[in-house]
């Protein structure tokens, strides 16, 4: 156990300082002090949100208030292996809440991340400089990108356009490499999984 936590954390302060040259981005970490990457998008200045490309919205589900850890409840947890979700604090610096969700001790290495972005709507990351593109999850529109802080054959990073100037992110990461034949489709494929369960739960939460 205590090997494999020690290898969790030498691989994170590996990719950071790999990156630490290279510009910053917006991250969160986690209560005993590890990283979790979220997504590179360009400066402010550089988007233009009222071009949004996203399809319409199945309805709208507003962030306000939501507790993130909620989004998944105990039956889901054991769909997805994972241990409760715990507060995440994050730098994004636009106030966003995190809930993180992880499986250690036990393998394969799996962690998800929920963010409820209550300023920044999903249209923003179609210009994230690690590259975007539009998908659909449970009838949403998100936009699917990865974090320049982490291998993307091993992460996944959904922006689900929930309400407008709002996202819910969910960021898939088997930070160990040891899921059976993970890559870039696979950890999105993850990442959807569990962002239709949180939509389910959202949709209750908010009605």
């Amino acid at each position: 156990m205590i090997e494999q936590r020690v290898r969790w954390l030498a691989s994170v302060m590996l990719v950071l300082a790999s990156v630490g040259l290279a510009g910053c981005s917006s991250g969160s970490s986690t209560p005993n002090g590890s990283s979790v990457p979220s997504a590179s998008p360009l400066p402010p200045s550089s988007v233009a949100p009222s071009q949004s490309t996203l399809p319409p919205r199945p309805a709208v589900l507003r962030l306000d208030g939501v507790d993130p850890c909620v989004l998944l409840n105990a039956a889901q947890l054991q769909l997805l292996a994972v241990n409760p979700g715990k507060p995440s604090q994050n730098n994004d610096g636009i106030g966003s809440r995190d809930c993180l969700w992880r499986n250690f001790p036990a393998k394969p290495d799996n962690g998800w991340l929920a963010r409820a972005i209550l300023a920044q709507g999903a249209e923003y990351y179609l210009n994230s400089v690690t590259g975007a593109q539009i998908v659909q999850v449970d009838g949403f529109p998100a936009v699917e990108t990865s974090s320049s802080l982490a291998d993307p054959d091993k992460q996944c990073l959904l922006y689900v356009d929930v309400a407008p100037g709002q996202s819910l992110e969910v960021q898939y990461l088997n930070g160990a490499g040891d899921y059976p034949g993970i890559n870039r489709q696979v950890a999105c494929q993850l990442a959807a999984k569990a962002t239709e369960l949180m939509l389910v739960n959202l949709r209750n939460v908010v009605h």
